[in-house]
């Protein structure tokens, strides 16, 4: 991360600071964190203001505080059948959203097309000029290359070495970067939403598939960073269980996702009391219900996050069962782990998955180098 990504980044955590209490915190001379504020500043991504709890003698200090209205970011949630298309600040803040459903066994080449026309209308109608918008940050289910370029396997929708990135950006004319979509929800949930004083934090999802992601947050180990997937979902808790789409045979998701969770109902579509809460009427929750437990108790096990949040249909079920997950859990995990652990569903709405994928893009292109770093050469096909 370069200095003035980390100067946002510090403002975007603390919601302001002085010149001062910037070099401080960076390492940077005055005179350096002068001259990027400055330029900041002029560029309108950051302000001045007095500040307010002011009780010394003389006049108050100066503090400075990013602009969320500064720029836009766009953020693309594909999940498995659904498409979510987002304008936001710099602050998550979904200003235009727009979404449409896919068939599963739709080619990827159809879906980018579908997606890249709504996100072309939702800039229109917005009436946003390009310029204005930093970048553009792709939620996809499955593994992206290192590059960030390449979504390499998704198992819910049968997807291999789709070059996204590449796609997205020939049409849009922005620069483009993927992240696995609950990895982005996870640095999401610890920028603005229920994981943000953690140090870590692990989204836990359960849709068509089972799923979470992990970030680290802004602390003492420095700024907000990707931890990657976590494939809770493909967890095996009998070998002679169900086939899995993975390949393998008795994987959580085979028994804790949306398809086996319905048939347990005897039904094709959601209650509407949710899928959570008509299941744990059932006789056979029980026995679902510690297949999850295991996996995810395993799981903090491992990874010790301190912060879990919840998202997809664990996001909508009942006080219940979030009591009583709360309560095994912790019977499972070591004392230590106890103590700062938190699990909550997702702080940040119905429409996460936008708000993920937008953080990812607002990471690659403005807090991790910096604004006016990232440019894309290339016109839109339609230009």
């Amino acid at each position: 991360m370069t200095s003035i990504g980390e100067i946002l980044s510090l403002l975007r955590e603390t919601g302001e600071q002085s010149r001062a209490d910037l070099a401080r915190m960076t390492g940077l001379s005055s005179a350096a964190a002068t001259k990027i504020t400055a330029k900041l500043i002029e560029g309108g991504y950051i302000e001045e203001r007095r500040a307010e709890a002011f009780s010394g003698l003389g006049r108050p200090p100066v503090m400075l505080a990013l602009r969320p209205d500064a720029r836009l970011v766009c953020g693309i949630h594909l999940s498995a059948g659904r498409v979510g298309v987002a304008l936001a600040d710099l602050h998550l803040n979904v200003v235009a959203e727009d979404r449409f459903e896919f068939p599963l066994d739709q080619a990827a080449a159809e879906v980018t097309a579908k997606t890249i026309q709504a996100t072309n209308r939702l800039i229109e109608r917005h009436g946003v000029a390009r310029q204005d918008i930093i970048g553009v940050g792709v939620g996809v289910p499955g593994r992206v290359d290192t590059a960030q370029r390449v979504n390499t396997h998704a198992v819910v929708t049968g997807w291999c070495d789709v070059p996204f990135a590449d796609m997205f950006e020939l049409a849009l004319g922005l620069p483009v970067v993927l992240q696995h979509n609950a990895t982005a929800i996870a640095l999401a949930e610890s920028w603005f939403g229920a994981g943000h004083r953690a140090q870590s934090t692990l989204h836990v999802f359960m849709g068509h598939g089972t799923g979470g992601g992990l970030a680290y947050g802004f602390g003492a180990q420095g700024p907000a960073r990707i931890g990657g997937p976590i494939e809770l979902g493909h967890i095996v808790i009998d070998p002679q269980g169900r086939p899995c789409a993975c390949g393998g045979r008795g994987c959580l998701e085979t028994v804790f996702s949306e398809m086996p969770l319905l048939a347990v109902l005897h039904s094709d579509t959601v209650p509407a009391e949710g899928l959570i809460a008509a299941v744990m009427k059932t006789p056979q929750w029980p026995e679902i219900y510690d297949a999850f437990l295991r996996v995810l108790a395993t799981t903090i096990t491992l990874i010790a996050p301190e912060a879990v949040v919840l998202g997809g249909h664990l996001q909508a079920a009942p006080p219940e069962f979030l009591a009583a997950l709360r309560h095994d859990l912790f019977a499972r995990i070591m004392p230590q782990q106890r103590v700062s652990l938190t699990i909550q569903p997702t702080q940040l709405g119905a429409n996460v998955g936008v708000r993920g994928a937008a953080c990812a893009g607002l990471q690659k292109f403005f807090y991790e180098a910096g604004p006016e770093r990232q440019r894309v050469a290339r016109r839109p096909m339609n230009a």
